[in-house]
C-alpha cells in the first residue's frame, strides 16, 4: 500500500513538541466575532500542545461563509497530517489552495499538502507542491518535516540522485531510528544509479562525513573493483572509511577485500533488489530494511556483510550476479521479479554461486543445484492450511476468494490438496476484487461444511469473518460443539499482509476465534525469536516487520551459514540441512522450494482479549 511505504519514509511530524510561531497571515477581522474568537482559542491550544483538528473543522462547518474558513481549514489540515488522517488533510488543504484567500496562506497550504501527498505516495504531486512552498517553512521542526518530504519524494522521482544532498541535510535532524530508515533508502538510491551519474553526483557532495558520501564512495569503489581498477577502488575505500565510521554504517561489502579462501570467496553476501524500479519501490524497501538489520543497522551486531545491487530486469540481474561472483561473494540473496529471478538463477547456476531467491511465486521460476527459493508462495501456504485441517479430522470445506488470478490460483491449490487428502469441497463462492460487503457471499456458501477457506488479505478478512458469523457459520476453535446464533466452523485464510493485527483482533477477534492463518510471518510477541526480531526491527526502523522482511532476513541467515566448503559446501548444506528461521524450520525439497509448511498462526482468546499466536 502506498501509505505503508511512506510511513517508512520518516516524515517526522510527531517530532514537533514546542510551541511555534507561524508565518500564517493574521486572520481577517471582517467576519463573525464568535468564529474569530473560537479560531483563536483553538489555534492557541493547538500551538501549545497539538491535538486533533476537530475544533477547526467545526468552525468551518458552523460558519461556512465566514472569511475565517480558509484559516480554519489550514489548521484542520495540519492537525490531520500530524494525526495521519491523510484523506481529510488532503481535502482541507486543497480547499485552502482553491480559495486563494491570501498568498502566504496558500503557500502554507501547499507546504502541508506536499507533505500529505508524499505520505499518500503521490511523489510527483508532492515534488510540484514542495518546490513552490519552501519559502513558507517556519521553524526548525517544520524544516525537518519539509526536508523529509522533499528527500523521499525526490528519491522516488526521475532524478533520484538529486536527493543525496537533501538526505545529508536531513540526517542530523532525525532520531537514530529514522536515520536507519534514511540510510536504507539512500542505499537503494545509490545501488540503482548508473556509474556515470553516480560519479558526477559524488563529486558534487561536500560533506565528507555524511551518509550520502559514505554510500556513494562505497558503491563507486566496488564499481572500480569490478572494472579491474584496484588502485581507484582502494582510493575510494579510503575515502569511504571515515564517512562510514562517522555515521555508524553497518558492515558492508566494500569494507572487505576478497581473500584467498575457497574459490577466492570472501564470506560476504550479495543482494539483488529492484532498487531502481518505481513500480517495486515498496517491495524493495521492505527487503532493504531487513537486510540492513541483518548487516547490523543501526548499532552493529549484524549476521552478515551485505552488498546491495540493483536488479530491475533480466539483464541487470544477470550482470549483478556476474559482478558479485567475481568480487568473491559467498552467496546472493534475491531478486524478486520473475524475469530477474530467472536470469539471475541461470547465471548463478553457471557460476556455481548459491542464489536465495525472494520470488513470491517460486513454483514458476527457474531452479537448479545452486538456486533456492526462500519464500512460501500463497499456493504453498494454502496447501499447508489444508493439510493442517485434514490432519485434525476436518473433511468438508467451503472456499471463497476474489475472482482474480490470485483468488483462482490459491483456492484451486487449496481444493486440490483437500481432495488429494480425502476431503471434499461442498461450497464455493467467489466475489469481485473490489467487494466491500460480504453478506451475499456468506449466504452463497450453502450446505453443511466444517471449515471455510478464505484466500485474501487480512484487511479483507476483517469484513468476511463477521459476515460468516452473521450468516450462522460462526468461526470457533476445533472441537467447539455449540455456539450461539449458528454452528461452529473452522476459519482458514492466507491472511496476506498481516502485520499489525491490533485492529484486527480488537474488531474481528470475536468473529474469528480459532481461525488458522498462514500469512508467512506475523509478529507474535509470545514467541521469543519473533519478539526479538520484531523489537529490534521496530527499534531500527520505527515500524513492525511483515512477511517480506522476515523472509529476507531468513535468506540472509541462510547465506551467512557458509562453512569452510565455500559456495559448493553452502549449496550442499542448504539442500540437506535445516535452519530454524523466523518463517519456519527451513528445509528445501528436490526442486529447492520450501519443503517445510512454514508457520501457521491461530486467533486465540486470552482471558477475554484476543491475540494471534503461533498455532501449536
Amino acid at each position: 500500500m502506498k501509505q505503508a511505504a511512506l510511513i517508512a519514509s520518516v516524515l517526522a511530524l510527531s517530532a514537533c513538541h514546542h510551541t511555534r510561531r507561524t508565518l500564517t497571515p493574521d486572520v481577517p477581522t471582517s467576519g463573525d466575532a464568535t468564529a474569530r474568537q473560537r479560531f483563536q482559542e483553538a489555534r492557541a491550544k493547538f500551538l501549545r500542545d497539538g491535538g486533533e483538528g476537530t475544533a477547526f473543522s467545526r468552525i468551518a462547518q458552523d460558519f461556512p461563509h465566514d472569511p475565517i474558513v480558509p484559516w480554519a481549514e489550514l489548521y484542520a489540515g495540519i492537525a490531520d497530517v500530524k494525526a495521519r488522517k491523510l484523506a481529510t488533510a488532503d481535502a482541507s488543504l486543497q480547499h485552502v489552495i482553491d480559495a486563494d484567500a491570501d498568498p502566504q496562506l496558500t503557500l502554507r497550504a501547499q507546504l502541508y499538502l506536499g507533505i500529505t501527498k508524499n505520505y499518500e505516495g503521490d511523489h510527483a504531486g508532492a515534488r510540484k507542491l514542495l518546490a513552490r512552498a519552501g519559502k513558507a517553512v517556519d521553524g526548525d521542526d517544520e524544516r525537518t518535516e519539509f526536508l523529509a518530504a522533499v528527500a523521499y519524494a525526490t528519491a522516488a522521482g526521475d532524478q533520484p540522485l538529486q536527493s543525496l544532498r537533501i538526505f545529508d541535510e536531513l540526517y542530523g535532524r532525525v532520531t537514530p531510528t529514522e536515520r536507519a530508515v534514511l540510510i536504507a533508502r539512500l542505499e537503494g538510491v545509490v545501488a540503482g544509479a548508473e556509474p556515470g551519474p553516480l560519479g558526477k553526483a559524488f563529486d558534487e557532495l561536500t560533506d565528507r562525513k555524511a551518509p550520502a558520501y559514505a554510500l556513494a564512495a562505497s558503491r563507486l569503489a566496488q564499481i572500480a573493483a569490478d572494472a579491474g581498477d584496484e588502485a581507484g577502488a582502494a582510493r575510494l575505500r579510503t575515502s569511504a572509511a571515515p564517512a562510514r565510521a562517522a555515521v555508524g554504517l553497518p558492515r558492508a561489502f566494500v569494507d572487505i577485500v576478497p581473500t584467498s579462501g575457497a574459490a577466492g570467496e570472501s564470506g560476504i553476501v550479495g543482494a539483488l533488489l529492484p532498487v531502481g524500479s518505481k513500480k517495486d519501490v515498496r517491495i524493495a524497501d521492505s527487503a532493504l530494511t531487513a537486510l540492513g538489520l541483518a548487516a547490523g543497522a543501526p548499532g552493529g551486531g549484524g549476521i552478515a556483510a551485505i552488498e546491495i545491487r540493483g536488479a530491475t530486469d533480466a539483464s541487470t540481474a544477470a550482470a549483478a550476479v556476474e559482478s558479485l561472483a567475481k568480487a568473491g561473494a559467498i552467496a546472493i540473496v534475491g531478486p524478486m521479479d520473475k524475469d530477474a529471478v530467472d536470469a539471475a538463477g541461470g547465471r548463478a547456476e553457471g557460476l556455481g554461486i548459491p542464489l536465495l531467491s525472494l520470488s513470491i511465486h517460486p513454483e514458476k521460476r527457474t531452479t537448479g543445484k545452486f538456486v533456492f527459493h526462500v519464500r512460501h508462495s500463497p499456493l504453498a501456504r494454502a496447501r499447508a492450511l489444508a493439510r493442517r485441517a485434514l490432519s485434525a479430522g476436518v473433511t468438508t470445506y467451503a472456499i471463497t476468494g476474489p475472482d482474480n488470478d490470485y483468488g483462482k490460483e490459491v483456492t484451486a491449490a487449496f481444493a486440490a490438496e483437500v481432495t488429494s487428502g480425502g476431503g471434499k469441497i461442498v461450497a464455493t463462492a467467489m466475489y469481485p476484487n473490489d467487494s466491500k460487503s460480504f453478506a451475499g457471499v456468506a449466504s452463497k456458501l450453502s450446505g453443511t461444511w466444517q471449515a471455510v477457506f478464505v484466500a485474501d488479505t487480512a484487511e479483507r478478512l476483517e469484513l468476511i469473518a463477521p459476515a460468516l458469523a452473521t450468516s450462522g457459520a460462526v468461526p470457533k476453535p476445533l472441537g467447539t460443539r455449540k455456539v450461539t446464533g449458528g454452528r461452529p466452523v473452522l476459519l482458514l485464510s492466507t491472511a496476506e499482509a498481516l502485520v499489525d493485527a491490533s485492529g484486527f483482533v480488537a474488531t474481528t477477534g470475536r468473529y474469528a476465534e480459532g481461525a488458522l492463518l498462514a500469512p508467512g510471518y506475523y509478529n507474535d510477541d509470545a514467541d521469543p525469536a519473533s519478539k526479538a526480531f520484531s523489537e529490534r526491527f521496530a527499534a531500527a526502523f520505527g515500524r513492525k516487520p511483515g512477511a517480506g522482511e522476515a523472509y529476507a532476513y531468513d535468506a540472509a541467515q541462510l547465506a551467512s551459514a557458509a562453512t569452510a566448503g565455500g559456495r559448493a559446501g553452502l549449496a550442499t548444506a542448504l539442500g540437506r540441512e535445516q535452519l530454524e528461521g523466523l518463517t519456519g524450520s527451513i528445509r528445501f525439497d528436490s526442486d529447492h522450494l520450501r519443503a517445510d509448511p512454514g508457520v501457521i498462526y491461530a486467533v486465540v482468546d486470552e482471558a477475554g482479549t484476543f491475540a494471534i499466536r503461533i498455532a501449536k
